[in-house]
């Protein structure tokens, strides 16, 4: 069943908008391209190399901790890169945040009507504690920057981790974040930024993705530490290899187009 799973994602990465596949079906990464389409033409993607994109990919993974659908998340950050509103020192100013947090629901309104492309399944909008999770990236914005370059030199990606999961209110309200950090790791080696950064830590075991394991029959851990984190992370790699958990992830889309059945 996984070998047709692995082939029901391949066939229909022109169907599903986040199936960034180059032509060897290899996963590209979710920031790629996010298939949100500005008024330009121009398509949303985050080039990891710039600090500013940089930043956003951490505002994206922060903002898709929280529950409801991961549009919400895609949109708040495609929102902040088109107002070019991803500089730390605006998210110090307590005026800005003030300001941001009043016309949230109409940013979001905007900003879906501004685009082409993905079609949000639900009304997107842009949760209120999200905007102090962003305020945390900024306030330690430089130091998260010292793990990463310091575990990339030491090859030991724990000191980045671990520090990233210390983080109060990267998570909804004062809560950590542990469930996004292999979509950083992850999303940092597709676009090579960090290549030695090893495929096991990249796969994230949402909710999404725990379901599609259990109908499949794929075992995973009790997700209630880092370590179980990254053991549940590193099944669905063993699984899935270079296409990380998208499989899973889009594994209840697939039925949905008739592209993929459980009796196969």
């Amino acid at each position: 069943m996984k070998k047709q799973l692995i082939a029901a994602v391949i066939n229909n990465k022109d169907r599903i908008s986040y199936i960034n596949l180059n032509e060897d079906a290899q996963y590209l990464g979710w920031t790629h391209d996010f298939n949100i389409i500005f008024p330009d033409g121009v398509k949303m993607g985050l080039d990891l190399n710039k600090e500013e994109d940089l930043f956003l990919l951490f505002v994206l993974a922060s903002a898709w901790s929280r529950t409801g659908q991961w549009e919400n998340a895609a949109f708040f950050t495609t929102y902040l890169k088109t107002r070019k509103k991803y500089h730390r020192n605006q998210w110090l100013d307590d005026d800005f945040v003030k300001n941001e947090m009043a016309e949230k629901d109409k940013n979001a309104a905007w900003i879906v009507s501004e685009c082409s492309g993905v079609v949000p399944r639900k009304k997107v909008c842009f949760r209120k504690d999200i905007y102090a999770s962003v305020i945390v990236i900024a306030k330690n914005w430089n130091i998260i920057k010292e793990k990463l370059e310091l575990a990339e030199c030491l090859n030991d990606y724990s000191l980045f981790i671990d520090y990233l999961a210390s983080l109060d209110g990267l998570g909804t309200g004062q809560k950590r974040m542990r469930i996004k950090i292999p979509l950083i790791l992850r999303e940092l080696r597709c676009q090579g930024i960090y290549p030695s950064i090893p495929g096991e830590f990249c796969c994230v075991p949402d909710e999404r993705v725990k379901a599609a394991s259990k109908e499949l029959g794929i075992v995973l851990p009790t997700i209630n530490s880092i370590d179980s984190l990254f053991k549940a992370s590193a099944i669905i790699y063993q699984q899935f290899g270079e296409l990380y958990d998208i499989p899973l992830f889009a594994y209840k889309d697939l039925q949905v187009f008739g592209a993929f059945k459980t009796d196969n």
